[in-house]
């Protein structure tokens, strides 16, 4: 039994580091470090912060067997945090948004905005189908 399923969250990760624009990156100052598939950790964040997490999955195209996985649907979250403004966030967000869509993703809630004294954060969901011999 394949185990396809269980490496897309993190080929699409290391699409979006990957490809994520020079120009932004070297405006911001933006290295591996500003992403992270981890939650919480005793390392301080370094902004702008990109946090993707990964959603739980649906099974999805059934064989006539029901032995294996041949397609799911895959939901990503992405929150990009900014400890200078609203506009930093944004700016970060608006690369992912175009990063995801050339993926061929479908925005699933679009870009919020939410602010706190000391943290400006844009939160954005992403879904798609894959099937097992889908590549990015």
């Amino acid at each position: 039994m394949s185990d396809w399923y269980m490496r897309i969250p993190l080929m699409v990760f290391t699409r979006l580091k990957q490809n994520f624009s020079q120009t932004i990156k070297d405006t911001y100052n933006m290295t591996d470090k500003n992403f992270s598939t981890v939650g919480s950790s005793d390392t301080p964040a370094v902004f702008p912060f990109v946090y993707f997490k990964t959603l739980p999955a649906i099974e999805q195209g059934r064989d006539l067997q029901g032995t294996s996985v041949n397609g799911a649907l895959f939901a990503f979250q992405i929150d990009v945090y900014s400890n200078k403004n609203q506009s930093e966030a944004r700016n970060v967000m608006s690369e992912i948004m175009l990063l995801m869509k050339t993926m061929a993703f479908e925005v699933n809630l679009m870009p919020s905005y939410e602010s706190t004294q000391d943290v400006h954060r844009m939160t954005a969901r992403f879904r798609r189908s894959f099937d097992k011999n889908d590549h990015l």
